[in-house]
This record gives C-alpha cells, structure tokens and sequence, in this order.
C-alpha cells in the first residue's frame, strides 16, 4: 500500500472542507425554513420532524461504514440544534443547577446551540413555559427503579402545558468528593431518589453517616464543592464532576443496574402530526361507584389499544377519590382514538388530554 500519512491527512481535509460548506448550506436551508414557519405561525421544534430525520439518518447509513448509528444520531442532533437557534433561539428550562440529570436530558435531547434555563423546581418549569419565559420545558416523569415523580403527575392536573415528546436517559451515579479514605467521611447529600438508589452500597460502604438531603444531585454536588470540606460527599453524575471540580471518588454505586428516567418535553405550540409510532397520556377520573374504571378501561380493550402506563394519584379534594394517568399507543388524530377520546368524555367526571407524541427510542 503506497498511500502514505501525508496523503490520508490530505484526504481528511479535502472531506473537511466538503463537509462544512454542505453543513452551512443545510443551516441556509433550515433558517428559510424557519423564516416560513413564523409567517405561518408553526411551531420551529418539530418532535415528529426530529424522529424523521433520525430514522432517515439510521437507514442511510446501513452499511456504508464503520461509523455506528448513535454516533452519526449525536452529530445530526447537533446539527439540528444549531439549525433550531438560527431558525429561532428557543429557551429550554430544566431543573436545575448545572450537571442535574436533568440538565444532561436536555442537553442530549435538544443539543448544546439551545440556550438553557436553570430552575429549582417542577412547578416552576411549568409556570416559565406558561408564562412564555420558556419555549420548552423538560421535566422527570419516571425512574425505572423509584417509580413516578409525583410533582410532575401533579402538576400537570392544574397545567395548562402540554407533552411535546419524551425521552430516556441512563442514570449512572457516583460519589463525589475530595477524600479518597472513606474513614474520614463523615456527611453524605444527595437527592433523597438517589439516596435510595443506591442505599446498599452506602450501607456496604459507609455505613451509620449522616445523610443531608437536596434538591437535586447537581445541588449535592455544588454543595460539597463550595463548603470544600474533605469529610463531605455527593452522590450526583461525572457531568456534576466536571462543572464542581470533584473527583469521582467511586464510579456507578447505583443498586440497579440499567437504571434509567422518563423525561417529558412539555410546551404550548400546537401539536405535531401523527408519525405512526406514537404515544398518547391521559388524565381522568371517574365516579366512585362500583366498575365505573372497569367501563372505561373496557374502551381501550374493545379497540386493542396498548396502554404502556396506568397509575392512579389522590384528588386531594375528597378522601379515597383518585385521578388515574393512562399512557397508551395511538396518536390523538387517528380515527380510532378520536373515537375513543369521544367515549371517554361520557365515562368520565374529568377528562385532560395530556398530549399526543413520538415515541422515544429507548437508547442510553
């Protein structure tokens, strides 16, 4: 083989260049695009176009060469994150502070050209997209080893925000801190979900210390590295890591292997098209009277509709009452479930319908 460093070099600067001035022309296109959806009044974040394009990317890329599917996935989300500012700069609150799971989840699903917003509670997510301070909000729904968030499920009875998309992010905790001999810790904080999740381990390994609750592992983090004090720990993410200036003192101390959280995209644009792979969520309630949830669950099974997700959270109006959350496959537009959704208002004392959206490809 004749071909030599110097020459492959070259090769990869050729493709550079080609590369970048067809990057630049997609972002020219884009920002056209973006210039017809404000005269027309759509929405520029478009959950259904993003899935479109990745599935495309997917299939193009089937067979050409050594670069993986979720490789090209992360460069095409940048891209697509810069075209997004250009077209119109989008706000995207989180809770927060910086290196929050949260904060991570957003980054991964929005890309790093979208200016963020950093809040210190759910309910405040919501009120900033309602009040239009924020375009989008993104928000827990659900850990695959605690169960529900139930200040998201509740704040959605009162909302008037709706689910734009979701998304699943891999939950890998570590400890943080400055001291390396585990006798001289004397304080752990961490989120009380995190606490929980990883409570073997704490027990195995550091057993009877005083355990300080925040509001977010970020915040345990930032906690341990402004007090500075080498008898203090966080458990929190390696982005935590990053931003606080703390060193991992024990990686992925998580009981649960492949732990993983729902997080949902909530906003106030209208809703996008069916994409043939979507989900529906549902708030309602229903009178206390024996098989009235049995009649309306009935609906579903008459139709062979899928529901992923059934829970049921206290009225907080009259003792024993509930609301019951349904996620199930469909999307909102489609003849059956608009027939569906027309039962259900005659079934039901209260009926919200949460949002219609694409599934999200459970990747980590």
């Amino acid at each position: 083989m004749n071909t030599n460093l110097s020459d492959l070099r070259q090769q990869i600067d050729t493709l550079d260049i080609e590369i970048i001035h067809k990057i630049q022309e997609r972002a020219k296109v884009a920002e056209k695009i973006g210039e017809l959806k404000r005269v027309k009044g759509e929405p520029i974040y478009r959950p259904d176009r993003e899935q479109e394009v990745y599935q495309k990317v997917k299939r193009l890329n089937k067979g050409l060469g050594p670069l993986p599917d979720r490789t090209l996935s992360s460069i095409y989300r940048e891209i697509m994150s810069g075209s997004i500012s250009i077209e119109k700069g989008h706000v995207i609150a989180y809770l927060g502070p910086e290196g929050s799971f949260s904060h991570q989840a957003t980054r991964r699903k929005f890309g790093d050209s979208i200016e963020l917003m950093a809040l210190n509670s759910i309910p405040e997510i919501f009120r900033s997209v309602e009040a239009g301070k924020a375009d989008y909000g993104v928000v827990p729904i659900e850990n695959s080893s605690e169960g529900l968030v139930d200040s998201t499920l509740d704040t959605f009875l009162y909302s008037d925000t709706m689910i734009y998309a979701e998304t699943y992010m891999r939950i890998s905790l570590h400890l943080l801190g400055f001291e390396r001999d585990f006798q001289k810790i004397k304080t752990i904080h961490g989120i009380k979900i995190a606490n929980s999740q990883c409570k073997n381990w704490l027990v195995k390994n550091l057993p009877n210390r005083e355990i300080i609750e925040t509001s977010s592992t970020a915040k345990a983090a930032k906690i341990v590295s402004e007090q500075h004090r080498k008898d203090g720990v966080a458990i929190a993410s390696a982005l935590a890591a990053d931003i606080y200036g703390l060193e991992i003192l024990s990686e992925s101390i998580e009981d649960m292997p492949n732990n993983s959280t729902r997080f949902l995209i909530i906003g106030s644009d209208t809703q996008c098209e069916p994409t043939g792979n979507d989900k529906t969520s549902i708030i309602f309630s229903v009178s206390d009277r024996p098989g009235s949830l049995y009649s309306v669950l009935q609906l579903f099974h008459n139709r062979k509709l899928n529901l992923t997700k059934i829970e049921s959270r206290p009225t907080r109006k009259n003792s024993w009452e509930y609301n019951f959350f349904v996620d199930f496959i469909g999307h909102r537009k489609e003849p059956k479930i608009s027939e569906l959704i027309e039962e259900l208002k005659e079934k039901t004392m209260i009926l919200k319908i949460m949002g219609s959206y694409p599934i999200s490809e459970s990747t980590f």
